[in-house]
């Protein structure tokens, strides 16, 4: 089960790109909280808080109580998105998704791959080839988990696991109705690497056969 964390942000007035760039100016970082069927609520979050939560493990998954300065109001909720500066890469912009603790609510969760030293294929000198490193999970807010942990102990050369074969921890489903590839113990290909004779002196080269098709069209047509 996730715990709770509370996260102290400030309100914001105005939308828009100039307000955005207004609030990055001072040097916070715009937000907005939406969802569950209410009216946005912009916020701007401190980049310190906002890093500090995104270097702790399970960042995606925690539920974080976002107390608005001046507002004396709380909302809970996740992070659904995060938008960032094409050049420095740090955060420009973050949505929270509001939830609601008696309803369902979409989110992606990691898998944590376990017991790869002691997989048979892995033994034999296979590779471990993760297919999926997370999947969309169906659940409600009490019962997140921050990791889904996916046992390859028994897996062997050119074996895959699927969604079907994981035992999810209790009150969590897959959002897909498919059953997909979680990993596979690909065999170990070792590189070929041909050795090729000096290029001759006589043996022309691509401009030279470019230029001798040129001449031998211009003949042709004389």
């Amino acid at each position: 089960m996730t715990n709770k964390v509370v996260l102290k942000v400030q309100a914001r007035q105005n939308s828009g790109k100039g307000a955005a760039r207004a609030t990055r100016r001072a040097g916070l970082i715009p937000a907005v909280i939406y969802g569950n069927k209410q009216e946005p609520e912009l916020i701007s979050i401190t980049p310190k808080d906002l890093i500090k939560q995104m270097q702790i493990k399970g960042f995606r998954t925690r539920q974080f109580e976002i107390e608005i300065e001046g507002k004396n109001k709380k909302e809970l909720a996740l992070c659904q998105a995060i938008q960032y500066d094409k050049v420095k890469d740090n955060p420009i912009h973050v949505d929270f998704l509001r939830i609601d603790l008696n309803k369902e609510i979409t989110v992606e969760i990691p898998f944590k791959f376990i017991n790869e030293e002691t997989c048979v294929g892995v033994k034999k000198g296979g590779v471990l080839n993760i297919v999926a490193r997370n999947a969309e999970i169906i659940c409600k807010p009490a019962d997140i988990v921050d990791e889904i942990e996916v046992d390859v102990a028994n897996l062997d050369v050119a074996e895959s696991i699927h969604a079907d074969a994981i035992t999810l921890p209790k009150g969590l489903k897959f959002a897909s109705h498919e059953d997909f590839t979680i990993a596979t113990i690909a065999s170990a290909v070792q590189e070929e690497v041909e050795t090729s004779a000096p290029e001759s002196a006589d043996v022309p080269s691509a401009q030279e056969e470019k230029a001798a098709k040129k001449a031998e069209d211009k003949s042709n047509e004389k």
